[in-house]
């Protein structure tokens, strides 16, 4: 097999295969010619939620197993969160939910790593731990701690032993993504070698917490002289690979609307500052927050925002944010002709009959003509567009993707 011989990885693939299976996507590794593998490992591994699943429907299927899978396979879903070029919003309504909190470690048991990272007890170093977590997420817990200055800090550490489980099945997912895109015609569509490939690219960085809290402050000096964004800052002397230490910032989750209003806060000036946020990283930095989702910036009064975790960020060249930039420029000068051109660049159509895409560009637009920035909704114009691309079986390069995601979530999300 291409992935590797691994007596592990054979073990851990009869586990995926067998899992898919159970939820009901056996023909999928019948067409991959893996069958055998998901009936073997079906003799071994006993899997009670198959019945509980079966009677969910694809999207909701495809996310629970994520889940059972774990960390890889949760961070995979968020990841195709950021697609809606590529899923209808039945399906990223699924992935979004992955989000959510993982099961949370005993701190005794991160203890012994930390010191080992740090080279000293915790006792030696900080004034206080707070060993119940702030939360859990696939691949790391966060704790509070104070500083001997007293200086409040956030503690982002590794759950142990995560990296071998992640590059085990990220080995595996591109061996998988080969298959499905060589004998799957339906999966093909969704171009499952590009999107992995993205994918490992991205968890490969975000495994190293040293790369985050870089991504961090290249983004905080872009917004230096913003006083409406707020990057926590990151104190290096105590971060490594396997844990970063942050500023503590104390503001008002975004998922938490109703205490947004309650603090009397001004959700459109708070959405918009998001969106300026962005279209600034995308379009004038060319680099920008790539997991936007609520959980991951905080409000502040104001109406400032506090942008956190920057394991995933995005890239923009500058030949990409000039095409964006022509996009950009079509849809407010009502150019369907020019609009589709870029979705044909995009999607590797270049000089194909425009035909009836230019129909449906010109339906699209028609529905913003007229309309000044100030009285369009950018993260529904967004949205409309995204759902184009996807009807029209087009694909965007996945950092454009991501790009106008972000715009849409941090701009809309209020």
């Amino acid at each position: 097999m291409g992935f590797g011989t691994k007596i592990a990885d054979l073990g851990r693939l009869r586990e995926i295969t067998t899992v898919f299976s159970k939820a009901g996507f056996g023909d999928v590794f019948k067409s991959m010619g893996l069958e055998d593998t998901a009936l073997r490992a079906g003799q071994i591994l006993k899997w009670k939620e198959a019945e509980d699943i079966a009677c969910l429907d694809r999207p909701q299927r495809v996310r629970r197993v994520f889940e059972i899978l774990g960390p890889t396979f949760v961070k995979l879903g968020q990841i195709l969160a950021t697609r809606p070029d590529l899923f209808g919003p039945e399906w990223i309504s699924e992935f979004e939910k992955l989000q959510s909190q993982a099961p949370q470690l005993d701190f005794k048991d991160l203890r012994p790593q930390i010191e080992e990272d740090l080279g000293a007890p915790l006792e030696e170093l900080f004034e206080e731990v707070e060993t119940k977590p702030l939360g859990a997420a696939s691949m790391a817990q966060v704790h509070r701690a104070t500083l001997k200055d007293g200086t409040k800090v956030i503690l982002k550490i590794q759950r142990p032993g995560i990296r071998a489980k992640i590059e085990a099945d990220m080995r595996l997912l591109t061996y998988l993504a080969s298959l499905a895109e060589s004998k799957v015609p339906a999966l093909a569509t969704y171009h499952p070698k590009k999107v992995v490939q993205q994918f490992c690219k991205s968890l490969q960085n975000e495994l190293n917490f040293m790369t985050e809290g870089q991504n961090a402050e290249q983004v905080a000096a872009n917004f230096e002289e913003n006083d409406q964004i707020v990057i926590p800052k990151v104190y290096w002397e105590w971060t490594k690979e396997r844990i970063n230490v942050q500023e503590c910032v104390d503001g008002i989750p975004g998922v938490n609307i109703d205490a947004i209003d309650e603090a009397g806060m001004d959700r459109k000036r708070i959405a918009q500052v998001g969106a300026d946020a962005v279209l600034k990283m995308i379009m004038v930095d060319g680099v920008f927050h790539a997991d936007p989702h609520p959980g991951n910036f905080f409000i502040l009064p104001g109406e400032r925002i506090a942008f956190i975790d920057f394991g995933m960020i995005g890239r923009v060249s500058e030949v990409r944010r000039q095409q964006i930039m022509k996009l950009l420029q079509a849809l407010l000068q009502n150019d369907a002709e020019g609009l589709t051109t870029i979705l044909l660049q995009w999607s590797d159509k270049e000089g194909e009959e425009p035909g009836e895409l230019l129909v449906a560009v010109d339906e699209f637009l028609s529905k913003y003509s007229g309309r000044s920035m100030e009285h369009m909704d950018l993260s529904v114009m967004v949205g409309d567009l995204l759902g184009l691309v996807r009807n029209n079986n087009l694909t965007m390069p996945p950092r454009s993707s991501h790009a106008f995601e972000s715009v849409r979530v941090t701009g809309g999300g209020l």
